[in-house]
């Protein structure tokens, strides 16, 4: 039997535990005050304060368990690369609150905001046959009735078809934003140390979720102790926000990419990787993930004059001119220059 409570034993795994409820709590603080999800989670993740993996579980906690949002989910038949037309129809919808699920086969689940376009350029394109989830909720309860079919409508938007009539999703009056609540007047002497605030009241009262709080910061409070027996050590940091850059071409100049193009390849794949940790990167050919460099070569259908396409992601994208160029030279003649390495060691090329 699968103990529930087994990740609290330990004082890094209820640390942890503490910080995504403080942090969810902050976020449904948000919404109540009229904020989009996609929104909140995308400033968390360029903050470096949420991780990938939190994502998925904070969608279904708040908006299918707490809030019942309704939700339709579907592969894409075909790829999209332009938001525009989609960004300003949606935006007009009033009425809805609207959230789309990507989720890329590299990047993890992103949440995206319809009626933004910095969220739509930050995603670059859909890819067919991949996941989207939508999420739509009325803001006013008697227009619970539009929810099903606006679900339909994104879809078919996202699908390519013409969708007509929408202006029923629009034409809210917006409601007035609550005056802010005036300060009270402190009663307490200036000379007198100010009260400290309880968990709760810091969890809540700020207008955006506090921070989470690192595993390692607890241990310093205890006199910087190393983990104990059985303990594991502090996770690191949250990397920030990833993002993939558009996939760049590479034309093979050599007769046929065979395997020393191949070895060239992988050697300067892997020195870009160790210069710059916590990037990705990503090869396609044919229209098809390459998922081992290795079946470049057993196809045997990459020849002279041949497209191979790349992509780098990550949170912090450098040096992928450089990149482009000494793959170019790897899938040329010159080869040979990226083989000439030490055993159990990585070329020094970035």
């Amino acid at each position: 039997m699968i103990n529930d409570y087994l990740s609290l034993s330990t004082r890094a795994g209820f640390n942890k535990s503490l910080s995504h409820f403080r942090m969810v709590s902050g976020i449904v603080d948000q919404l109540d005050k009229g904020a989009n999800l996609a929104d909140i989670i995308d400033k968390l993740e360029k903050s470096k304060k949420v991780e990938k993996a939190q994502i998925g579980p904070i969608l279904n906690a708040i908006v299918i368990d707490r809030l019942g949002y309704s939700h339709l989910s579907f592969n894409l038949p075909v790829g999209l690369d332009e938001f525009e037309g989609i960004c300003k129809n949606l935006g007009g919808w009033n009425r809805l609150e609207v959230i789309v699920a990507y989720h890329h086969p590299q990047l993890g689940v992103n949440l995206i905001n319809p009626k933004e376009a910095t969220h739509w350029e930050a995603i670059r394109e859909l890819d067919r046959d991949e996941l989207v989830v939508l999420y739509i909720q009325a803001i006013q309860e008697e227009d619970r009735g539009l929810e099903r079919p606006a679900l339909e409508a994104v879809r078919d938007l996202l699908m390519g078809k013409e969708v007509s009539d929408t202006k029923q999703f629009g034409g809210a009056t917006p409601k007035a934003p609550p005056p802010p609540t005036p300060p009270k007047e402190s009663k307490i002497p200036v000379q007198t140390a100010p009260a400290v605030s309880t968990p709760t009241e810091a969890a809540v009262s700020p207008p955006s979720p506090p921070p989470p709080t690192p595993p390692q910061d607890s241990s310093a409070a205890d006199g910087d102790k190393a983990p104990g027996k059985g303990e594991k050590a502090a996770p690191s940091a949250p990397r920030g926000k990833m993002r993939m850059t558009p996939k760049y071409s590479v034309q093979v100049s050599n007769e046929l990419f065979h395997n020393g193009n191949v070895e060239a390849w992988k050697n300067i794949v892997e020195s870009y990787m160790t210069k710059h940790p916590g990037v990705e990167v990503h090869i396609f050919h044919d229209g098809q993930k390459v998922n081992n460099i290795n079946a470049l070569f057993k196809w045997g259908r990459v020849k002279h004059g041949d497209v191979i396409l790349f992509s780098v992601a990550g949170d912090e994208i450098k040096g992928v001119a450089k990149l482009q160029r000494y793959l170019y030279e790897g899938a040329s003649l010159r080869f040979e220059n990226y083989l000439k390495k030490d055993v159990n060691k990585v070329l020094n090329l970035f």
